[in-house]
């Protein structure tokens, strides 16, 4: 039998919707584990790989399918953050303490939390390896490992972080950097960049762009900074009903926008942002910084 594989990142794509749709049981709320990790079994209906939002959420629905004991959650991590409101916590509106549960009580109830790493899959005989060299056989295999963080593909990162005006939502250890660099914001450029890569979250950087912004009506320190959105895209938005909109607000707030910008290097000592210009190979456009939120170049697990 042909297995069925499911890739999931920021949020659970619409796959399997006819399986689940049809039959689904509507539970009255929806249940948390308050257990520990289970030993494994040799086989599980449906594997999930990942404890993230993506597997936590597929793995609810599916149980309530399929029943409790034929679902499974492979993820070595003590906690769970949801790292959606990381956004909010780089704007001052959520404590980072607030992003993060107990793996155990998120794991939906009936659902079993293997507590280990993947270390091989092996789709052509429906099977992975975790640790020890244990092996779990399943029918459908969904991956949710999310995305992986690679500072250094920028020059001067990650190094970088360790400047106070250098800082990235995307990053558990950095994200409250950029709350403080907006709490200590005085005038000038304040930078906020959209990376020539996959990225956890396509809104994440212009939403802390315009939360800045407002932050910086309110305490009155607006009319001294010049906010940049230097993205490597052709435009704001994908969908050209919402670019408008968009492109409205931007005007209307006063953000300067450049297009086909991608970040290549950081100068913190220079207090220099090195973009390359897409469209003008080899050509580089150099802007000078007193605040930088740098959302930066990832790329899969």
């Amino acid at each position: 039998m042909t297995p069925l594989v499911m890739v999931v990142s920021c949020r659970p794509i619409r796959f399997l919707g006819s399986f689940l749709q049809q039959g689904t049981q509507q539970a009255s709320k929806f249940q948390l584990h308050t257990g520990t990790p289970c030993a494994a079994k040799d086989y599980y209906e449906f594997l999930v790989l990942g404890g993230g939002s993506g597997g936590i959420t597929m793995s609810s629905r599916i149980k309530k399918k399929v029943g409790a004991g034929k679902v499974a959650i492979v993820e070595p991590s003590e906690k769970h953050f949801y790292q959606p409101i990381w956004t909010l916590v780089g704007a001052g509106a959520k404590k980072l303490s607030s992003s993060s549960r107990s793996m155990e009580k998120v794991i939906p109830s009936g659902v079993e939390w293997i507590k280990s790493r993947v270390r091989e899959l092996d789709p052509d005989k429906n099977r992975i390896r975790i640790d020890e060299g244990k092996e779990i056989a399943y029918k459908y295999l969904i991956i949710a490992l999310g995305i992986k963080l690679e500072f250094e593909k920028i020059k001067g990162l990650p190094e970088g972080f360790r400047y106070p005006k250098i800082g990235s939502n995307y990053s558990l250890v950095t994200v409250e950097k950029t709350w403080k660099a907006l709490q200590g914001f005085k005038e000038g450029n304040a930078i906020f960049t959209f990376p020539n890569t996959p990225i956890k979250c396509a809104g994440a950087p212009q939403k802390i762009m315009y939360l800045a912004d407002a932050y910086l009506r309110k305490t009155g320190k607006r009319e001294n900074a010049n906010i940049i959105f230097n993205t490597s895209l052709g435009a704001i938005f994908g969908v050209k009903k919402y670019a408008e909109a968009l492109e409205e607000i931007i005007k209307a707030r006063n953000i300067n926008v450049n297009y086909r910008q991608n970040l290549i290097e950081v100068l913190p000592e220079k207090h220099e942002a090195v973009f390359e210009d897409l469209d003008n190979p080899g050509k580089t456009n150099v802007i000078s910084l007193l605040s930088l939120e740098y959302l930066t170049t990832q790329f899969p697990w």
